[in-house]
């Protein structure tokens, strides 16, 4: 009981850590308080759809909860890809220097509610199906609920704070293309799997 709850909790949060990764090397810092909205959203997320998977399998299916929560996620990654060009376009037309560019993209931000929540309702669309299928293997749902909880905590906290630190500078000036191209692969990777 308590290995596949583990086993699910991880699994369901490898996207966590890369979309965590992904904010890092952009220098996006996700708050503590941030953090603990996303894993909430993922936790009544994760125990709605386990909790109710067996009525829900007549009417929604695993395989589209995972193209939609995979569709969404490549909606944010073309999200930021456009972000990215659409400000360079702006910065090139002011005929600001490449190291006025670089300048204005070295300043860390920090995520706010409004982004915190919808990255998790995507989060929590994406595991649906996840959860869906927990709940026809047996697997406890409070359980396995709470353990997604921490660990989608603890893998943001991780991902974060290695595309912070361990990314090179000129990552760092294009962090909203790379983060963008990282979570459009994410979302076509859940598409095709």
């Amino acid at each position: 009981m308590y290995i596949s709850a583990l086993l699910f909790g991880i699994s369901a949060n490898i996207d966590t850590l890369v979309l965590g990764f992904s904010y890092g090397i952009k220098k996006q810092h996700i708050p503590l308080a941030t953090n603990l909205i996303i894993s909430l959203i993922t936790f009544f997320g994760t125990l709605l759809s386990i909790g109710v998977g067996l009525k829900l399998a007549g009417f929604l299916s695993p395989e589209f909860s995972r193209i939609a929560g995979s569709m969404l996620l490549i909606l944010l990654g073309l999200y930021y890809c456009g972000k990215y060009l659409w400000e360079r376009l702006y910065i090139l037309k002011k005929g600001d220097s490449p190291g006025a560019i670089s300048l204005s993209m070295q300043s860390e931000s920090c995520l706010s509610q409004k982004e915190s929540f919808a990255l998790g309702i995507t989060l929590t669309v994406n595991n649906a199906g996840m959860g869906i299928g927990a709940s026809f293997a047996g697997i406890h749902f409070l359980l396995t609920s709470v353990t997604t909880f921490f660990l989608s905590a603890l893998f943001l906290i991780a991902g974060n704070r290695l595309g912070t630190r361990f990314s090179p500078p000129f990552i760092k000036r294009s962090g909203d293309l790379l983060s963008g191209l990282i979570i459009i692969a994410l979302g076509a990777y859940e598409l095709l799997a």
